[in-house]
Formats: C-alpha cells, structure tokens, sequence
C-alpha cells in the first residue's frame, strides 16, 4: 500500500493573500483531514483527487490531480526535495 506525496511543479501562492505556500520541486504528503498520511490500495490508486494546502494565515489552496499537480509515491521522493505543508484529501 504506497503512500503518495504531491509533487509541485511550480511555486504555489495563497490565492487570497499571496503567501509563499512551497517552492518549485517540493512535495507535500498526502493526508486525511486529521493528519494522518493516507495509504492507497495499489490495484485501485484514484485516478483523480482534490486536495487543499492550508497558508498560514488560515487560507486554503486546492490542487487537482492529475490537472494541476503529480503525485508519487514517498518512496520515489528523492532526498534533497524540499517538503512543504501536507496536503488534506479532500475528495476521490
């Protein structure tokens, strides 16, 4: 059962105050609403997931898979990326 972290191709910004969310290349994990990294059935990886990133001023930005960012599994994660805030299932 792999774990899956996002993988962000370009800078992510709040899209209501203009904070800096991650840079280019980093990765946010895949988590449930209560923080824990969610585990997926290899023979049934979702083809599709909305996923938000909170800012630190209480914002939320969400990214779509496959439309707007990748996944990977974490154990594909090369060690010198950057890792930026967790990112919350919201839908499958």
């Amino acid at each position: 059962m792999p774990f899956l972290s996002v993988v962000l191709l370009r800078e992510l910004v709040c899209p209501e105050c203009g904070a800096k969310l991650a840079e280019p290349g980093a990765r946010s994990f895949v988590v449930d609403p209560q923080g824990t990294p969610v585990n997926f059935e290899e023979q049934s990886m979702p083809s599709e997931m909305a996923l938000t990133i909170a800012c630190p001023n209480g914002h939320f930005a969400t990214l779509l898979v496959p439309n707007e960012v990748s996944v990977e599994e974490t154990m594909a994660t090369p060690d010198a990326a950057p890792i930026a805030a967790d990112a919350v299932l919201s839908e499958i």
